[in-house]
């Protein structure tokens, strides 16, 4: 059985491979220099810190979990005439709107919410490389595990 960070990820993959024009997607980060031009714009999310607390479900009497995992996506873009701002910022705003529309995804998924941006300030030439936070909140029955 997978647990569940594992398929909230699948769920996370599978939406951001789906955005319109994104060419690669995967949770083996490169260097921005060492990925083909070809891949660009590419996306790389990875499941980061998580906190969970008991909680009780749906008028139940036995306590069940509440995680709430971050999900870092690192997004890269490459223009040779360095005119990677209007890119990165429609790839943000691509990859927000489809980190927020996966909620409905995983039945265990109950918000998605965008936390943080942290770009590079414009100091790599030919290049944009920034990462998105995300706070997925799920819950799950305590025997389950997580």
């Amino acid at each position: 059985m997978a647990s569940n960070r594992s398929d909230i990820m699948i769920q996370v993959l599978s939406a951001l491979a789906a955005i319109d024009g994104i060419n690669y997607v995967s949770e083996s980060i490169s260097h921005w220099e060492e990925l083909d031009h070809g891949k660009f714009p590419a996306l790389f999310p990875i499941d980061a810190d998580e906190i969970k607390s008991p909680v009780v479900l749906f008028g139940g009497t036995d306590e069940d979990m509440r995680g709430l995992l971050t999900v870092i996506v690192t997004g890269m873009v490459y223009d040779a005439e360095n005119a990677t701002q209007v890119k990165r910022l429609d790839l943000m705003q691509k990859v927000e709107k489809a980190m927020v529309t996966t909620s409905g995804l995983t039945s265990i998924i109950h918000s998605v919410m965008p936390t943080r941006v942290v770009t590079d300030k414009g100091a790599l030439e030919n290049y944009s490389v920034w990462d998105q936070e995300f706070e997925i909140e799920y819950w799950y029955p305590n025997e389950d595990g997580g």
